[in-house]
């Protein structure tokens, strides 16, 4: 076992429907999200620059339902996850001056602050932002570039924190040099307008901590999923308790994006195994789960080292010994019945929730819906997503997805969905859309919750959508930190 010793820096301060089932078929047919952008642009070169005015509002303003913007310290800062409280909230964000900052909101005096001691910027870090968790109102924790973990805490909310980091061990097989093992690179999907413009890739950070309860608590750098330890009353460290790894495959990369649970001993982590291209990694979707028993890898898939040039299409074959993704076909009349058919399109998972013990909810690729289940034997199942943008100049793409109770939250590029909790909808692997275009194919149906705002659609990246219930959520992204308190 792996033991990382904390280093002390104390401080104060995720259409049509499927028409054909082939063999030869690997996926849906064209849906409108595939003649537009889907893939999610990241970091400070593209971060919703349709915004109109550029800058954070500075007249409180709130949506048709109930959206409203709150006050942010800088306006250039694009914040990338959230986790929140009943009347606080903990958020981290990437900055083109200011760096990666940590921020808390506070009810009471209605704004946002910063409460970082600024060293995740200094030490050849603060290039980009990790995941964020906090056990309580107190206590803190958030990833930051190369591969930190940062450990906050205070006596009470006013008090000063004091900050402690760590350095995560590197696992990964990748040894190129000009690439970092915590980034994802992704490559435009093949017959995309990216592809087609030769856009640049988007980058997915693979670090990040989340936690069950103040002394159950994961971090996840490249491919190695930690565990924080304390044996005997000692010093905290972080222990490397799983490897994504393939020794029969030495050129497939691994990668690890996020995590959730639902217990101390339903702990899910989400990934891609990947190759990679002169444009990223290519890949297809991974998922850890942990229960009582220990570690296992619920889905995965081989890759094809025949597929087409952009490693996309066709390239995710079936796993022994692990499910994988399927999705609805209706069939073909007279020769193949309606049912589940292989998804061997490439992609992978990079937001999942908790959608009750044993199952998951998560976003496919920036373009669908997914359902993971590990009761009996278990199920995986892609539900395309038909998504209309809310500006013309605005790509379709889905970002991520919360659960609670029986109602679920998705974001993407200036918008926010909203739908029941089914999973019985979920696990027919049919696609989703909004009411007016359903048939009677059995579809889901989602609504918008609007964020227009003073007329004009949001015209920037929601990168997050977390709550504490269905009238305390948060949507967070380039520039706006949304807040809702009503149903």
């Amino acid at each position: 076992m792996r033991r990382l010793l904390l280093l002390a820096c104390a401080s104060t301060g995720l259409a049509a429907a499927v028409a054909c089932a082939t063999s030869d078929v690997d996926a849906p047919s064209e849906s409108p999200n595939d003649a537009i952008p889907n893939a999610l642009p990241e970091g400070g070169s593209d971060d919703g620059g349709a915004a109109d005015d550029g800058a954070v509002p500075r007249v409180p303003s709130c949506s048709d339902a109930g959206w409203c913007t709150t006050s942010l310290p800088d306006p250039d800062l694009t914040l990338k996850d959230i986790w929140p409280f009943e009347s606080r909230a903990f958020a981290i964000a990437e900055s083109p001056t200011q760096g990666v900052k940590i921020l808390e909101w506070d009810d009471a005096v209605q704004k946002w602050e910063y409460i970082d001691d600024n060293t995740q910027n200094t030490f050849e870090s603060g290039e980009y932002a990790g995941k964020i968790w906090a056990p309580n109102e107190n206590e803190l924790y958030y990833g930051v570039a190369p591969a930190f973990i940062y450990h906050g805490k205070r006596t009470a909310p006013s008090s000063p924190w004091s900050w402690q980091r760590s350095r995560l061990e590197n696992n990964s097989r990748d040894t190129n040099p000009d690439r970092d093992p915590g980034v994802a690179r992704l490559g435009p999907p093949s017959g995309t307008v990216q592809a087609a413009l030769r856009m640049p890739p988007a980058d997915f950070p693979a670090l990040g901590v989340w936690g069950t309860s103040a002394d159950d608590v994961y971090a996840w750098y490249a491919n190695t999923i930690f565990h924080r330890t304390s044996e005997s009353g000692g010093e905290a460290t972080w222990v490397a308790e799983y490897i994504a790894d393939d020794t029969t495959d030495l050129s497939d990369t691994f990668f690890l994006f996020s995590a959730t649970g639902s217990s101390r001993d339903d702990v899910w982590f989400s990934g891609t195994r990947g190759r990679h291209a002169n444009t990223g990694v290519f890949s297809c979707p991974l998922v850890v789960h942990k229960t009582a028993k220990g570690y296992r890898r619920l889905v995965d898939h081989t890759i094809s080292g025949t597929s087409n040039a952009d490693h996309t299409q066709g390239i995710c074959g079936v796993k022994a010994n692990a499910l994988n993704f399927q999705f609805w076909s209706l069939g073909v009349p007279g020769l193949i019945p309606p049912g589940p058919m292989a998804y061997r399109a490439g992609g992978w998972l990079t937001s999942i929730a908790s959608a009750g013990p044993n199952a998951i909810a998560s976003i496919y690729q920036g373009r669908h819906f997914a359902y993971v289940d590990a009761k009996d034997g278990g199920i995986a199942r892609i539900n395309q997503t038909t998504v209309r943008p809310p500006r013309n100049d605005t790509p379709s793409i889905l970002t991520s997805v919360w659960v609670h109770e029986t109602e679920t939250w998705m974001s993407g590029w200036g918008l926010v969905l909203r739908m029941d909790k089914d999973v019985d909808q979920w696990s027919t692997g049919k696609h989703l859309t909004e009411p007016s275009n359903a048939t009677d194919g059995g579809e889901g149906t989602y609504s918008v919750s609007t964020t227009v705002l003073g007329g004009a659609p949001l015209g920037a990246p929601l990168y997050q959508v977390r709550g504490t219930s269905n009238t305390n959520l948060w949507a967070i992204g380039a520039r706006y930190a949304l807040h809702k308190t009503t149903p």
